[in-house]
C-alpha cells in the first residue's frame, strides 16, 4: 500500500509483504501493551504464572480468576485467592499496565472498588507495595512482567484478544474529533492499513504456530476457532489443541461419507461433554434425538480410550448472547462435517487446491471468484439431524437451515482462511499466491455486523453517516477493530490516558 499524507500515518506503518517473515520476538515495552493482554494473562492459567507472590512477599494460589466485567467497575469479579499461610480470599480483581493506573483512574476514591481483594499489574512504577481503596483497606499487589515465563512480546502474537469480553464501549470518542477533522479518503484510507495491520498480525501469529505445530494442524485450529461465537470461541481454540488433526485424520479415513459424518460428530460432542449431558437427559426427548444419540452413543465407546481422556469436565455450554441456530451444538455439528469432508486431505491443502486456478491471474478481477471457490469448502450437505434443530433435543424448525451460512463462511475466510494462507505464501516467497490472496482480502465484502463493531461505529466514526459511508469492506471492519484492540480495549468509560492522537 502506499503511503499518504495523514496525521495517522505513523499509528499502522504497514510493511511490505515482502518484509513478512516469523522473526525472532522483538523487545516490547509495558506501555505498548493494550491492557486487556494483561487481564488475559491473569485469567487464563496458560498463560498466568505458576509462582504467584505479592509485592510484600506473601505467595498465593488463584483458585478462580474471577468473572470478567463488562461493565463499568473492578476488571474481575468474586475470585477466589488462597495465601499460602491458608487464608483464603473471595472479591474482585483489577488489572492495570502500570501500578499508577489505580489512582490515575481515581480507583481509590471510587467504592465500586471497595471490594478489590487484588491489584494485578504488568510493572509496578510506584514505590509502595498496595493500594489503597475508598474505604481505607490497604490492598495487596502482584506484578505480572517478572513473573512470566517468556518474552513479553510472544504473549503480544500468540493471545487473540478477539476471543475475549470487551468493556461496552457506546459513547463517542476524542477519536471521532480526529478523524471528523480530516478529508474522507485520508479517514478510509487510515481505516485500510489499520485492518492491513490486523492481518499482518494474524498472518504472523498462525505461521508461528504452523512452525511449530504444521500447516494442517495451524489451519484447523484457525478454522475450529473461528466457527465460534464470541461466547466460546477459546472453548473452541481449546477443542483444538486438545483434540488435534494428525489423531483425528487416521480415525476419519475409512468408511463412505454417512459412516464419516457420524464418526465426526460422535468426537467433537463426545470432547465437548455434550453429548454426555444429552444422553442423561435422552429420555426426556423424541424418538429422532434418542435415536441420534444412540448412533453416537455407540460409536463413541468404540473409539480409544486416549480420546475419551479428552473429553471436557464442564458440559454447560449455554450462554445468553447466543441465537438459536448460533449455538454450540450447530457449530460443532458444522465442524464436524468439515472434518468428515475432508476425507484424506486437510483443510490447509483443501484451501490451497482452490487457489491454484487464480495464481496468474489478474488478482483485482478476480478477488469475487476467489471469494466463492472458497466459500465452497464450507458449502456443506443438510444435516439430517441438526438441518433443524438448535439442541439436542429441541424441537424441530420448520425450515432446514446450513449449519454454516454463507455469512459465517465468509467471516471464516477473512478471519482464518486467509491469514493462514498468505502466512504461508509470504513465508515460501510465493509472490503470485500472496498478490492474489491479498487481493480477495482488501476486495472482500462487509462481514455481519457485531455489538463491537455497532459500537466502534459510534465511537470511533461518531454514528457520521459520512464516515459509515466509508466502512465498505471488511478490511474496514477489520481496521476498525484493530483501533478497538489497541486503544479502546481497556477503557474506563472515557478518553483520559487514551494515546490516540489530537489534532
Amino acid at each position: 500500500m502506499s503511503p499518504f499524507e495523514c496525521p495517522l500515518n505513523d499509528l499502522y506503518p504497514v510493511p511490505p509483504l515482502d518484509h513478512f517473515g516469523v522473526a525472532e520476538p522483538e523487545v516490547v515495552l509495558a506501555s505498548n501493551i493494550p491492557e486487556k493482554l494483561v487481564c488475559c494473562l491473569w485469567f487464563e492459567s496458560r498463560w498466568r504464572p505458576e509462582r504467584l507472590e505479592t509485592l510484600d512477599g506473601r505467595q498465593f494460589t488463584v483458585h478462580s480468576p474471577g468473572q470478567w466485567n463488562r461493565q463499568a467497575g473492578p476488571d474481575f469479579l468474586q475470585a477466589v485467592l488462597e495465601y499460602r499461610d491458608g487464608e483464603r480470599c473471595r472479591g474482585d480483581v483489577e488489572v492495570h499496565r502500570f501500578a499508577s493506573g489505580w489512582t490515575a483512574h481515581h480507583h481509590h476514591q471510587d467504592t465500586r472498588y471497595n471490594r478489590v481483594i487484588l491489584h494485578v499489574v504488568l510493572q509496578n512504577d510506584r514505590a509502595s507495595h498496595s493500594v489503597q481503596r475508598a474505604d481505607g483497606q490497604l490492598i495487596p499487589q502482584v506484578t505480572l512482567e517478572p513473573l512470566l515465563s517468556r518474552p513479553l512480546a510472544t504473549y503480544r502474537d500468540a493471545i487473540p484478544l478477539e476471543d475475549y469480553p470487551n468493556k461496552h464501549v457506546p459513547r463517542i470518542g476524542q477519536c471521532y474529533t480526529t478523524l471528523r477533522a480530516l478529508p474522507l479518503h485520508d479517514v478510509q484510507q487510515f481505516l485500510e492499513r489499520a485492518g492491513e495491520a490486523r492481518l499482518q498480525k494474524r498472518m504472523r501469529r498462525w505461521s508461528q504456530r504452523a512452525a511449530s505445530v504444521g500447516l494442517a494442524q495451524a489451519m484447523y485450529e484457525a478454522v475450529f476457532r473461528s466457527l465460534g461465537s464470541a461466547g466460546y470461541r477459546q472453548r473452541f481454540s481449546d477443542m483444538a489443541h486438545r483434540l488435534p488433526w494428525q489423531e483425528i485424520q487416521p480415525i476419519l479415513s475409512d468408511g463412505d461419507a454417512a459412516e464419516r459424518s457420524l464418526v465426526s460428530d460422535a468426537l467433537l460432542f463426545g470432547i465437548s461433554g455434550l453429548l454426555q449431558r444429552a444422553l442423561a437427559h435422552s429420555h426426556t426427548m423424541d424418538e429422532e434425538s434418542q435415536t441420534y444419540l444412540s448412533k453416537l452413543h455407540r460409536v463413541w465407546t468404540r473409539l480409544p480410550g486416549e480420546i475419551h481422556c479428552l473429553a471436557e469436565k464442564q458440559t454447560d455450554w449455554r450462554h445468553p448472547h447466543v441465537r438459536p441456530m448460533n449455538t454450540p451444538e450447530r457449530r460443532l455439528a458444522g465442524m464436524a462435517q468439515l472434518m468428515a469432508q475432508s476425507g484424506k486431505t486437510d483443510l490447509y491443502h483443501a484451501a490451497l487446491a482452490r487457489c491454484q486456478p487464480w495464481r496468474e491471474r489478474k488478482p483485482s478481477e478476480h478477488a469475487r471468484s476467489l471469494h466463492r471457490e472458497l466459500i465452497g469448502m464450507f458449502e456443506l450437505p443438510m444435516h439430517a439431524y441438526w438441518g433443524a434443530r438448535a439442541r439436542f433435543g429441541s424441537r424441530s424448525g420448520r425450515l432446514q437451515q446450513r449449519l454454516i451460512g454463507r455469512q459465517r463462511a465468509l467471516t471464516m475466510v477473512v478471519d482464518a482462511v486467509l491469514p493462514v494462507l498468505l502466512g504461508q505464501a509470504c513465508t515460501q516467497g510465493d509472490s503470485d499466491l500472496q498478490q492474489v490472496l491479498l487481493a480477495a482480502y482488501r476486495l472482500a465484502p462487509r462481514l455481519p455486523d457485531n455489538t463491537l463493531l455497532r459500537d466502534m461505529s459510534r465511537r470511533l466514526l461518531g454514528g457520521d453517516p459520512e464516515l459509515l459511508a466509508l466502512v465498505t469492506h471488511a478490511r474496514h471492519q477489520q481496521g476498525m477493530l484493530q483501533v478497538f484492540e489497541d486503544y479502546c480495549s481497556h477503557d474506563e468509560g472515557g478518553c483520559q490516558g487514551c494515546g490516540f492522537p489530537q489534532l
